[in-house]
């Protein structure tokens, strides 16, 4: 059985409702800076880890201008502990001397020190209900297994199929693009998937061709 964009949204959602995790971070009313922060941490870095020092940082540092008048040392201890604390710091008083603001453009915000297309898509999808499709290790791992080969392999066209799928309501991508990275990280996870509780069973390319194998094996 093969899964259409609408079945496999509405699956998603459906499931966002019970398993959404609940970070600082998905407040409703976070401001772009505040969520560009947790993005630029959360690159390379679990959750959970990223929720052990975004209180605190944002204590200190609660705007551009409280990290421009900030060293790189001082960001860089705070940082500390879910690494690469240096470079972030340096990107982070690079930004702060250039930005009195975060820019709202897509194009801009790629124009930023160590922001790729994750970091802005997710910080303007997350902060501004923006239909903007994000792209991770894992989200691609969810695409891959579910779709199989109707996933493209280049990234042009790896972003389209995302978007397609996203819903047309901003607040409603919002919440399916922060499922689709909690059913990866849940779920759909890098080793031992845990399949048997997967709400796309019916659809899943790669649970359909698990299934397959084990019938061969058994016969």
């Amino acid at each position: 059985m093969t899964s259409t964009p609408d079945q496999f949204q509405s699956d998603l959602l459906n499931w966002a409702d019970i398993h959404l995790r609940d970070f600082a971070w998905r407040d409703d009313d976070i401001s772009l800076y505040e969520m560009f922060v947790a993005e630029f941490f959360l690159t390379q870095t679990p959750a959970e880890n990223t929720a052990v020092i975004y209180p605190e940082f944002m204590s200190q540092f609660s705007s551009l201008e409280d990290i421009e008048n900030a060293s790189e040392a001082e960001l860089a201890k705070v940082i500390e502990p879910i690494g690469f604390q240096n470079m972030r710091a340096e990107a982070l008083a690079e930004i702060a001397n250039e930005y009195d603001e975060l820019p709202k453009d897509l194009d801009d915000l790629l124009e930023l020190p160590r922001v790729g297309p994750y970091v802005a898509n997710a910080t303007l999808c997350f902060a501004l209900d923006g239909r903007y499709p994000i792209l991770d290790r894992n989200v691609n791992r969810v695409y891959e297994r579910v779709f199989g080969d109707e996933y493209p392999a280049d990234k042009p066209a790896r972003r389209e199929f995302a978007l397609e799928r996203l819903p047309e309501d901003g607040s409603r991508a919002r919440t399916y693009n922060m499922a689709l990275l909690d059913f990866g990280a849940l779920v759909c996870t890098k080793q031992e998937p845990r399949c048997a509780a997967c709400f796309a069973q019916e659809y899943c390319s790669y649970y359909q061709s698990i299934a397959s194998d084990n019938e061969k094996g058994d016969a």
